[in-house]
């Protein structure tokens, strides 16, 4: 079957990815040892990854039967898989895992209000975590692994970011999907409680919250305020990246994150980011 994936018709070769999709693990062991010697070693990537892509929304189905529990990481890393399916997704975590261990000891400090400033001051002052302001329509933006490379992206992927901290240091932080944009909230917090890490971490209340939204076209209100779950975020990154690819007539990579959006949130193709 392996061999079949040397054919130059597409139909067949079509069917031949689907029957190695259904083999599992089995076709991806015959594929690594086949692309040694392959004289079309770019069809067998291609099959690799297609196993990989049925395996990451096989996760996503099961990512989105806990809600509202999981870690926010584990979701954006799903979509960004169902997108690239080679990200070395250890490498991420490991990261994730050092930033943690390198935050001061004020963000684990008792009080919510310097906690939640000490943060700030160490995701984007010490870490250098801030806004795509220059690029912001850029996929890239939407990409967990890219977000960590670059250490710039949008609203949501950098919250993702300063939430997986702050899950590390036993920081009880909040997403908030305020319309056409994202910030954290600290539940303890009582001067300014909300964060927005896209806006070199800047602290918030709720009036300056009604400010940005209000810039945005739209009017607070109280629902706006709601806590975010896990599988959310990874419905509104996938919302993102179906605009981003659409603004750049990618339709192969559009219908992947629609995919995935469907698995997060089946009967609801949607468009909104």
């Amino acid at each position: 079957m392996v061999d079949m994936l040397a054919d130059d018709d597409s139909a067949i070769r079509a069917r031949v990815v689907a029957h190695l999709v259904q083999a599992g693990d089995h076709a991806v062991t015959a594929l690594k040892a086949a692309r040694r010697e392959s004289s079309h070693p770019d069809r067998i990537e291609e099959a690799l990854a297609a196993i990989h892509r049925a395996d990451v929304l096989g996760e996503l189905d099961a990512f989105r039967a806990i809600e509202p529990d999981g870690a926010s990481e584990t979701g954006a890393l799903l979509v960004a898989r169902a997108i690239h399916p080679g990200i070395a997704t250890d490498e991420i975590l490991r990261f994730l895992d050092e930033l943690a261990d390198a935050a001061p000891g004020p963000v684990r400090a008792g009080d919510p209000d310097q906690a939640l400033r000490a943060l700030a001051v160490y995701m984007y002052r010490e870490s250098g975590f801030d806004g795509a302001r220059t690029d912001y329509p850029n996929p890239s933006n939407s990409l967990l692994d890219q977000v960590v490379k670059r250490r710039t992206g949008l609203p949501i992927t950098l919250s993702v970011v300063y939430l997986a901290v702050a899950r590390r240091v036993g920081m009880p932080l909040e997403g908030v999907g305020l319309p056409a944009h994202f910030v954290l909230r600290h539940p303890g917090a009582t001067k300014q409680p909300y964060l927005d890490p896209f806006n070199r971490g800047r602290l918030l209340n709720e009036a300056a919250c009604k400010d940005i939204v209000r810039t945005h076209g739209f009017t607070l209100r109280r629902d706006h305020l709601a806590t975010v779950s896990p599988q959310e975020i990874a419905a509104r990154i996938c919302r993102n990246l179906i605009l981003a690819y659409r603004r750049q007539h990618d339709e192969t990579r559009e219908e992947l994150a629609r995919e995935a959006h469907r698995r997060l949130r089946p009967g609801q193709d949607l468009l909104i980011a």
